[in-house]
């Protein structure tokens, strides 16, 4: 790896109290003291410049930032200093705390570069702390979930994977894997030096049953929860033309953001919000009416529902309490059980509905659930909303379970649920131990990209990519 020192602006842009400019590298200490000057009794050193520089780790000290060659002041600053290895990347690093201005910051910056420090990249500090054995690739990953999180029940999965948490479940799984594996492989290559009862292909099936198939289930049905905390979950509100989505979406999100009349057809484009439903992130679609022979306009707002429709995680089925279910409701309901989505039946304007003339819910949709609401009144939304967040699959407080957020990991967590599985079927069939032992090195090599014992360079580009200049 690059063992240049690099600097980089670790605070958004714009206007502010503070903004902070990080060093890490071999020359971080030095560089930082030959562009400050610290004031009377601030610190051990005299700020020559030269020689030690004086700086104590986890000391912070206050001072200018000054051009060596002229004198000129740039900003009072404070810089807080971090000794290797005890930093965020094991190396040396400062943090210059100046005065948020753009302008203050990039001449900081412009500064250092022009005594050779080079500007960082994406995720460049993470990734040292990384290379560096400070933390692992889950770790690392969480960060940037962390610092992109739009929810408090999105904040405490990241809290706990940058805590190591997850990083210690799959490295009981692969102590597991070891474990049965040094058996298997003794079995192989000292078949009279060991006891059958010990290494039989029966105790090592269990072994691997216990702790490694089912914790590598259960992170992989949590997946999906994860998924929705970290990128935040799709929803559409469909139905007939005047059953009240609009309504419904207004009473949703708590302001009017979609326009509600009582002429059909209103709504002609897709309209989107996103809110904080129960902790879940939520992306809230309003679309056009569905019915037959639409006009040529309303005809196009209808393609578009057909678009969301097709990408939605959660649709919010409406239909109208007072009146009777329609054919065209029924086709719809139809084409969304084929598709295997997670649907709500919303029936709205029930405090309109008539003993003689109300919708009546047909034996087929039993199955979805169904919430009774009028988004007149308000009444019924509450329900309406927990029944959203228990679709998402979310309910459960992220702290009392593991989550496995993002693809790269749930792909390869599912190859390693099928080696071992695969491993476990050899072993019950009494295939051979060569063959099992093929497998738990398979699942071992998931184990170790995901965790980062092992990982492509490629691999590890496209990840740090992802983290923001900075961090």
């Amino acid at each position: 790896m690059d063992r240049s020192t690099i600097a980089a602006i670790a605070t958004p842009e714009g206007t502010g109290g503070i903004g902070i400019i990080k060093i890490s590298g071999p020359d971080a200490l030095n560089l930082a003291n030959a562009v400050f000057r610290r004031s009377p009794g601030s610190g051990e050193s005299d700020g020559s410049g030269s020689g030690d520089t004086g700086f104590r780790s986890w000391r912070m000290y206050f001072g200018h930032i000054c051009v060596p060659e002229t004198g000129r002041i740039l900003d009072e600053v404070v810089l807080a200093v971090m000794r290797a290895p005890h930093s965020y990347t094991r190396e040396d690093v400062v943090e210059i705390q100046a005065h948020a201005g753009p302008r203050v910051l990039h001449n900081i910056l412009d500064l250092l570069v022009s005594r050779g420090i080079r500007l960082a990249g994406p995720g460049e500090f993470t990734r040292r702390a990384f290379v560096n054995g400070r933390i692992d690739l889950t770790q690392a990953e969480a960060v940037a979930d962390l610092i992109n999180a739009t929810s408090d029940a999105a904040v405490d999965m990241a809290v706990s994977q940058v805590s190591g948490e997850l990083k210690a479940y799959l490295d009981s799984v692969r102590q597991a894997l070891l474990s049965v594996l040094s058996s298997l492989e003794a079995g192989i290559d000292f078949p009279d030096a060991v006891d059958e009862a010990d290494i039989g292909p029966g105790a090592q099936a269990r072994i691997l049953q216990d702790a490694a198939l089912v914790p590598l289930r259960e992170l992989i049905q949590s997946y999906e929860a994860g998924h929705f905390l970290r990128d935040g979950l799709q929803a559409v509100i469909v139905g007939g033309p005047n059953v009240g989505k609009s309504s419904l979406m207004n009473c949703l999100v708590n302001r009017n953001r979609s326009i509600v009349t009582e002429i059909p057809g209103t709504t002609r484009d897709c309209i989107e919000v996103s809110f904080i439903n129960q902790g879940v992130p939520l992306t809230l679609a309003d679309t056009a009416g569905l019915r037959e022979n639409p006009e040529p306009v309303e005809r196009l707002g209808i393609e578009k529902t057909r678009e969301y429709l097709a990408t939605a995680d959660i649709v919010l089925f409406v239909v109208d309490a007072g009146s009777p279910v329609r054919s065209g409701d029924r086709r719809l309901f139809d084409e969304l059980a084929q598709t295997g989505k997670r649907v709500i039946l919303v029936v709205n304007k029930s405090d309109l509905a008539q003993p003689d003339r109300r919708f009546d819910l047909p034996a087929g949709w039993a199955e979805s659930p169904c919430v009774y609401v009028s988004a007149l009144y308000g009444n019924g939304i509450d329900q309406l909303r927990q029944r959203i967040a228990d679709c998402s699959l979310c309910s459960v407080d992220p702290q009392n379970r593991r989550f496995i957020p993002n693809w790269r990991q749930k792909a390869l967590l599912d190859q390693a649920l099928q080696a071992v599985s695969d491993g476990v079927d050899r072993l019950c069939d009494r295939i051979s131990f060569e063959l099992a032992s093929i497998d738990l090195r398979e699942a071992l090599s998931c184990l170790d990209e995901i965790t980062g014992h092992y990982v492509a360079p490629d691999v590890l580009d496209r990840i740090f990519n992802q983290h923001c200049v900075g961090k």
